[in-house]
């Protein structure tokens, strides 16, 4: 699954790992002293050396520390601290696995070292002397009352010494094992039986093993057992192929159901059946991805989708970790799925995330770079930061144009669309219909008669036409947009919404007000049922619905619906975006309409500073704020104002449009107007 967000005017829509933590600790060996347990003491100020990671220096005062783990292996290189050394040296210099459980490094200073093995070994020597004297003294006894022969005598005391000198071996081995033995990391049962085995207790350590019974026959029995097990394996081996063979046939059936019902766009049975493949393995992660990109783009349930993603991610996350690019297109997802819910800061966020792992583990031209550009440009398009957006689509541009490829076509068809959305933002009306266009063109190719991709390119059109006034191609745009909407999605869908909006908004163009405010409201009761009661899509539906009520005449209505827009807006893009300024701009021009001068002024005034941020001073919004702060002037009239601000539109309008364009016309006879005016208020 890769796929670039696909952005419409004004209108949004989409097309289409944290590291695991290895906890560890360095301290000194717990001790058992006088039948007591005395843990360790952590050791602040250790090194510890990690493979291809900067090394690690312990801070916790008990020794405790943590790193990530981007694979599932990592190599410890080597752990130290001034005056200890590790009591095994084996631990260091040595590759690892993952594991939840803490990774503990015992270390000691040399002398202590050698303090506690010659403790250990006095013990272990004056033990076997005591016995040594003891036999020996038995054997006098013998001997003296004539229970044993003087050759039998002579043999038993040659096998004793010899048994004495192969003991100094047992005793250097047992000296080395006691005085390196960590009893912090045993439970009480072993640590009993260790500490008996050390004070040489050896009567109390035989006792306490046997509570637990005879090893011997419990060996037996466990061999017996294993015998069984071993063979109810094989029987479960053989199942369990037979087994999987059937999961596997099933799955690919309920794929099929799947595909069938897809094709026939009866979406709630297909998703039933992706539902129900999913039963058959729920750690499956690639049958969660697809079962999130059809809750995603046909059936729109955003709470549904984010469910299935952090299931989705929390499994990669274990399996993977985050560095890895499984765990990259989860991520993928959650931020296309906000996406499309018009949480956008929260797609930033996930799309940040997407962009680190896939610099640090992809080619520069790897085509999976350049999807997560593309859709981070997506993002700062929607906060109009353009200059931003612009320098991710140019990467993005740039991977795919290098590979050529067929298969990323319609990958280059989004991002095509997307440069001309950005157009759009810029009023470069036929920069946006070329790429527009160019996007078209592709996807023709790609699909036969429909797709969701084109459901947004003819909306996108209708979007553009509706813009240079040519009423007759925006409807033609809109209703083929409409008609394949609704097949593919049924009537509660986000691209249905959309699709009424724009077709609205022709016939508000076309002065069918009443028409207008009909298809709107389809529109808004569609988002509203979706729960998308804070979007992009209502913000701007309450816009459209604002306009068609000030132009029927209806002002309180109008404002009602301006308002709830601005609320809207403000609360997606924040209070410094173009969108909210639009927003006020018609709040003031409503407010002129009924002569409260001073809201009008103070609304079309907030507006126009944000523009002048966001767009440009000689941007064609920006010159609409000045035309109205002008009719505002000119109906207070205050005509030096207003004539000052109907010249600044005028310079802007002259350099976008031709001499035959209407807005331009009217511009200037309304400037012709305000002199005359003024010509006569000075006589």
């Amino acid at each position: 699954m890769k796929r670039i967000l696909l952005l419409v005017f004004l209108v949004i829509s989409v097309f289409s790992y944290a590291d695991s933590i290895q906890q560890g600790c360095v301290k000194t060996r717990g001790r058992m002293i006088d039948g007591n347990h005395v843990p360790g003491q952590g050791l602040p100020g250790s090194i510890v050396s990690i493979k291809d990671r900067t090394a690690i220096g312990v801070k916790n005062s008990n020794g405790t520390f943590s790193f990530p783990v981007t694979d599932n292996q990592f190599h410890v290189d080597s752990v130290k601290k001034k005056d200890y050394v590790l009591l095994d040296a084996d631990v260091a210099s040595k590759t690892y696995t993952h594991t939840a459980d803490t990774l503990f490094f015992v270390m000691e200073t040399p002398e202590q070292i050698l303090q506690d093995k010659l403790a250990t070994e006095r013990r272990l020597r004056r033990s076997l002397q005591a016995k040594l004297q003891t036999r020996e003294n038995e054997l006098d006894s013998l001997i003296a009352i004539q229970k044993i022969s003087q050759e039998e005598y002579q043999q038993s005391l040659q096998k004793l010494y010899a048994e004495q000198s192969e003991n100094d071996k047992l005793i250097s081995d047992m000296a080395e094992r006691y005085s390196t033995l960590d009893y912090d990391q045993m439970d009480e049962f072993y640590r009993q039986i260790s500490y008996y085995i050390e004070q040489c207790e050896f009567t109390k350590a035989d006792s306490l093993l046997k509570t637990r019974g005879d090893v011997n026959k419990q060996i037996e029995e466990e061999l017996q057992r294993g015998q069984v097990i071993d063979k109810k394996k094989k029987v479960l081996r053989r199942a369990e192929v037979v087994h999987q063979c059937s999961i596997d046939e099933l799955a690919k059936r309920c794929y099929s159901y799947y595909e069938n019902y897809k094709m026939q766009y009866q979406n709630d049975s297909a998703l039933f059946y992706l539902e129900q493949r999913l039963r058959l393995d729920t750690l499956n992660v690639q049958w969660m991805i697809e079962m999130i990109e059809f809750f995603n783009v046909y059936i729109a349930d955003y709470p549904k989708a984010l469910q299935y993603c952090n299931r989705a991610l929390n499994i990669s996350l274990n399996q993977y970790g985050e560095m890895h690019n499984a765990t990259a297109t989860i991520y993928s997802l959650v931020g296309e799925v906000y996406f499309s819910e018009g949480d956008f800061k929260k797609a930033l966020d996930y799309f940040e995330k997407i962009r680190v792992i896939r610099e640090q583990l992809l080619d520069e031209m790897h085509m999976d770079r350049a999807e997560i550009y593309a859709n981070i440009g997506g993002i700062y398009a929607m906060y109009n930061k353009i200059d931003s957006a612009m320098i991710y689509y140019d990467k993005s541009l740039s991977i795919y144009a290098s590979m050529q490829d067929p298969k990323t076509a319609k990958d280059l068809a989004t991002l095509y669309n997307n440069i001309g959305y950005l157009y759009g933002v810029q009023y470069n009306l036929d920069k946006q219909q070329e790429y527009y266009e160019k996007a078209l063109e592709i996807r023709k190719k790609i699909y036969d008669n429909i797709s969701p991709d084109l459901v947004v390119s003819y909306n996108n059109l209708a979007n553009l036409y509706l813009r240079k006034k040519d009423m007759e191609n925006a409807l033609v745009n809109v209703k083929k947009g409409l008609e394949m909407a609704l097949t593919l999605y049924g009537e509660k869908h986000p691209a249905v919404a959309r699709c009424y909006l724009n077709m609205g908004s022709v016939y508000l163009d076309m002065e069918d007000y009443t028409k207008a405010i009909e298809i709107y409201k389809k529109s808004l009761v569609i988002v509203e049922k979706l729960g998308l009661d804070i979007s992009a899509e209502t913000g701007r539906i309450h816009n459209q619905l604002g306009n068609a009520y000030a132009n029927m005449k209806d002002y309180e209505t109008a404002i009602i619906h301006f308002e709830k827009s601005l609320t809207i807006e403000i609360e997606v893009f924040g209070g410094s975006h173009y969108r909210v300024a639009i927003a006020r701009a018609n709040i003031g021009a409503v407010y002129l309409y009924v002569k409260d001068y001073t809201r009008a002024l103070e609304h079309s005034l907030a507006a126009l500073t944000t523009l002048k941020q966001q767009l440009g001073d000689s941007h064609p919004t920006t010159a609409r704020v000045y035309i109205g702060l002008a009719e505002i002037y000119s109906d207070m009239n205050d005509l030096r104002n207003a004539l000052q601000y109907y010249e600044k539109a005028l310079v802007i309008y002259e350099q976008k449009y031709s001499s035959d364009n209407g807005d331009l016309i009217d511009l200037k006879k309304s400037i012709g107007d305000v002199n005359k005016r003024l010509s006569q208020k000075l006589e």
